[in-house]
């Protein structure tokens, strides 16, 4: 595959960005659509050739940043496809009813939704923004709200922790974070990391 070449691997994305894109997938086939990974990674060298259509090369506007967080393997863009005229077609379209279950979806597990910006939407396009592209876990100091809210909803699930879900990862999230991890046998390092974030979500 060249610099430019589009990327549909899930594998080529942060191990834990894996997870949740994975775990929003198998809801959104139970919900009985059938979603397209259209791009996980790019390149910077993509990105910029992207950028360039449209502005010092022919064709249409596909993005309006050469600051993707694509290029930190945190973002992903998902569409839902089905037979139209007897053939499968992607749709993009951020009012069709299968791609607003899809954002309701990928929301839930903690990633941005293009299709919610005020300024250049992007319906297909799914992002955990904030976070390091090589980290190996969650924490205070490596999160954002969105993030959060989904771990604190999962701790209150699995251990009725009873904390506050407002996307502020405080000492009380930190604290159940912890009594969760002794509940495994794990050292109680304040983090969700690959192994926790799995287990959470199961």
């Amino acid at each position: 595959m060249g610099n430019t070449d589009q990327c549909r691997d899930i594998s080529e994305l942060n191990e834990l960005c894996q997870i949740l894109l994975n775990k929003a997938l198998e809801e959104i086939k139970a919900a009985g659509i059938n979603p397209l990974v259209v791009e996980t990674y790019r390149s910077q060298v993509r990105q910029n050739y992207l950028y360039s259509q449209g502005r010092t090369m022919p064709g249409t506007k596909v993005t309006w940043t050469q600051s993707s967080i694509h290029t930190q393997r945190n973002a992903v863009d998902v569409v839902p496809q089905r037979e139209v005229n007897g053939k499968m077609t992607a749709i993009w379209n951020s009012k069709d009813s299968e791609t607003k279950k899809i954002i309701s979806i990928m929301q839930k597990y903690g990633f941005e939704a293009g299709a919610n910006w005020t300024t250049s939407p992007d319906s297909p396009h799914f992002q955990i923004k904030g976070v390091s592209k090589t980290a190996k876990s969650y924490s205070s100091t490596n999160t954002n709200s969105l993030i959060t809210k989904m771990i604190q909803k999962a701790l209150n699930s699995k251990i009725k922790a009873n904390i506050t879900v407002d996307g502020k990862w405080g000492a009380n999230t930190t604290k159940a974070v912890n009594k969760y991890r002794a509940k495994q046998g794990w050292k109680e390092d304040g983090k969700v990391g690959v192994e926790t974030l799995k287990k959470l979500l199961a």
